[in-house]
């Protein structure tokens, strides 16, 4: 069964989670990864935030991401820091950064959205818990609707 859009809300924000840890502690989870879920019903965020992370690791390395920070600094520092995020991401989305014409637009949001949550955290680690909420809140209201539709992130990951 599909989830809800209130279960998407709450696995986007496991999601996130996962993707803001540590390095030492995805190292940790990753060695310590004999735990079983559930049963078939039961959703596991580790996966699809590890997936994302590698997809994100990609587009990371384009000068784009460098512009786009500094305008993010700028407008964060008047504390506008959800809407500085979406307007950042909306102008990757909209450079050849994650273009591709045979991805759905809101794949290329979803991955340009954690490609900039991960850059931001990485060179900014004082925004961390800002964009992080930031960006929870930016996919829930942007792609939340599709995911549901799509069948959940499980599905969306398959994707990735």
């Amino acid at each position: 069964m599909a989830p809800t859009e209130n279960q998407v809300q709450v696995q986007t924000s496991e999601i996130i989670k996962y993707l803001f840890e540590d390095e030492h502690a995805v190292l940790f989870r990753t060695l310590d990864s004999n735990v079983e879920c559930d049963g078939p019903e039961s959703f596991d965020p580790v996966p699809i935030a590890d997936k994302l992370r590698i997809v994100a690791d990609s587009l990371t390395e384009n000068p784009q991401f460098k512009a786009a920070f500094t305008d993010f600094k700028r407008a964060a520092a008047q504390e506008a820091v959800e809407l500085a995020f979406s307007q950042s991401v909306d102008a990757l989305c909209n450079t050849h950064v994650s273009q591709r014409a045979e991805v759905a637009p809101e794949m290329q949001i979803i991955t340009a959205s954690v490609a900039f949550g991960l850059y931001i955290k990485k060179s900014s680690p004082d925004l961390r818990n800002k964009v992080q909420s930031a960006m929870i809140a930016f996919l829930n209201r942007r792609v939340g609707t599709w995911i549901v539709k799509q069948g959940g992130w499980d599905k969306v990951a398959v994707a990735l």
